[in-house]
């Protein structure tokens, strides 16, 4: 059992780099047997298909991506680094996996049930994240609120707001690397906003 826990965590980690690269329509499950010298029916035994073996990779990175956030955010001072780490993060998270993301724009309204809930599992840690860094403001004197959880839920409004502004006016489904950079900019520039007027100081 083990063994093949290994083989299926191998199979994962070589068809991220695939997806990430390439992107999920110009990969395929030979090319992913070969990088790793398995036998093309071995994947399947693993996988049914490719777009399986696509999910269990975003759910293989999505668990990279949050012990790496929650390592980092622990070693920041304050909850306004902290923000600013989370922003900053999930930008070079962005640049770093963009062809894997934008494979799902490709997927389209055939989006699966699993895949769906792995992006809303994504969402809902982001939101635990800031609503914890924001009670922590709270309790060390940083911030002012009376209800960090609403708080944090406005402040996710506001970033999704932006990224929707930004979108709908090049009708584009899925931002290019030009538009999530825009779309980052802004996004740290609210943040400042926002944070200073939860501070004691003002």
């Amino acid at each position: 059992m083990e063994n093949q826990d290994k083989k299926r965590v191998l199979i994962i980690e070589a068809a991220l780099k695939r997806f990430a690269h390439y992107g999920l329509s110009k990969t395929t499950m030979t090319e992913i047997a070969k990088d790793i010298s398995f036998s093309k029916a071995l994947l399947y035994y693993y996988f049914p298909d490719k777009l399986s073996l696509y999910v269990s990779a975003i759910e293989h990175l999505m668990q990279i991506i949050s012990r790496d956030l929650v390592k980092s955010i622990d070693k920041t001072s304050s909850s306004t680094e902290g923000i600013f780490k989370l922003l900053q993060k999930r930008q070079s998270f962005i640049q770093k996996y963009y062809n894997l993301l934008e494979s799902t724009q490709i997927i389209g309204n055939e989006l699966p049930d699993d895949l769906y809930q792995k992006f809303s599992k994504a969402r809902a840690f982001e939101a635990i994240i800031i609503s914890s860094l924001f009670s922590r403001g709270v309790t060390s004197g940083e911030f002012i609120m009376e209800d960090p959880k609403l708080t944090t839920e406005i402040f996710l409004d506001a970033l999704s707001g932006i990224h929707f502004n930004i979108m709908s006016k090049d009708k584009n489904i899925f931002p290019g690397k030009d538009q999530f950079k825009q779309i980052f900019i802004k996004e740290k520039l609210f943040a400042e906003i926002f944070l200073q007027g939860l501070s004691p100081k003002n």
